[in-house]
């Protein structure tokens, strides 16, 4: 069997490049598990913002807006985005860490405004307001149906032609006559470039290729759900500016998070009972509620590079082969952005208009810059 792309990890970037090359290419992606999505895509916060994010990420995020607001026909019969706010707080203490926030943030997103406390408490009545020495609010922060999204991209691969297949392990690749030969499981096939969407796995891929790694260090965060005593799904997201805590509606119940960035292993991350206890610890300290029984606790990897921005590029020791890692948490909301942006690099197309008004630039997302 022969393909002109294959793509390695179904997770949210496997699937959004893939969506995006198969216009114009031949694409097979494959995954580990037996399911999509399983690892970080599958336990993700699924928040958008561009006013938290920095540098190139921040404008990915912007450029795969339009996508979210308005995907192209077909491609979802449910809404991507719900607009639902985020309410920003500092406890007594923190307020120089607030204001440097808010400085930084309000230069690049506008919108982002500092509110009373009376107005904080309207929002989310169950804050201490003891705990809230700064208040901001950004009201572009929205809700990403990961799920739509990823089957979105999924579909599209196939009905332009592509293929998608899970339980398929990617077992290694050698460069031979102009094309990889790769093995996947029990089977062979030969492709013209490798993707290597693989998350934490990013850097097995590179070596099961010979490739040099480019030092993906995978992060575990931590949240869990419990029963608030009512109806959660009005809730907005919750940040402690300084220390990365968070709260939100997630249905009927409310999800909660420590802010946790645990390097580890590439592994099928298990919530740990010391983060979930940190947790539980701060949102009694910083609100009115208690939490008496979990509802699901849960973990998931979130991979960085040094700079901790995305590496979408190609290696520069090896031919056809395209790193697609790195997402620093933030791959659910740049898919569309960074799925476009990958497949015109690896096409040589000309990146979109949008992206270059954005600041958006190969050189900026290539692996080079890393020494990889």
């Amino acid at each position: 069997m022969r393909v002109d792309v294959l793509v390695v990890g179904g997770g949210i970037a496997g699937a959004s490049v893939g969506y995006f090359l198969a216009e114009y290419r031949t694409v097979l992606l494959v995954e580990r598990e037996t399911a999509f999505g399983y690892h970080s895509t599958g336990r993700s916060a699924a928040e958008w913002t561009a006013a938290n994010c920095e540098g190139q990420k921040r404008s990915l995020a912007l450029l795969g807006e339009p996508f979210l607001v308005e995907p192209p026909a077909g491609f979802t019969d449910r809404p991507l985005l719900t607009r639902r706010g985020n309410v920003l707080f500092a406890p007594p203490g923190e307020e120089a860490a607030a204001e440097h926030y808010y400085a930084q943030v309000s230069a690049h997103s506008p919108h982002v405004r500092p509110i009373a406390r009376a107005e904080a408490l309207a929002m989310v009545p169950f804050l201490r307001p003891e705990m809230l020495a700064r208040c901001y609010f950004e009201p572009d922060n929205g809700e990403i149906e990961v799920e739509a999204l990823h089957q979105g991209y999924l579909r599209g691969i196939r009905r332009r032609g592509g293929t998608t297949r899970t339980a398929l392990e990617f077992l290694g690749a050698q460069w031979s006559g102009g094309r990889w030969r790769v093995r996947l499981g029990d089977d062979s096939i030969e492709t013209s470039l490798i993707v290597n969407a693989a998350g934490a796995w990013a850097d097995v891929v590179a070596e099961r290729c010979a490739v040099r790694p480019l030092a993906v260090e995978p992060r575990r965060r931590t949240a869990f759900t419990f029963d608030p005593g009512f109806d959660a799904r009005a809730v907005p997201v919750v940040d402690a500016i300084a220390s990365g805590f968070y709260f939100k509606g997630s249905g009927r119940a409310l999800m909660v998070c420590p802010g946790d960035a645990t390097p580890s292993p590439p592994c099928d991350a298990q919530a740990e009972d010391l983060d979930v206890a940190i947790a539980v610890d701060l949102l009694e300290r910083y609100t009115t509620l208690q939490v008496r029984k979990l509802a699901s606790r849960w973990a998931g990897l979130r991979t960085f590079v040094r700079d901790e921005q995305p590496v979408a590029g190609f290696a520069s020791d090896a031919p056809a082969f395209f790193w697609l890692a790195g997402h620093g948490g933030a791959g659910i909301l740049t898919s569309p952005g960074l799925g476009q942006v990958a497949a015109a690099i690896i096409a040589d197309r000309p990146l979109p208009p949008a992206a270059l008004a954005l600041e958006i630039s190969a050189a900026a997302l290539s692996p080079g810059r890393l020494g990889g």
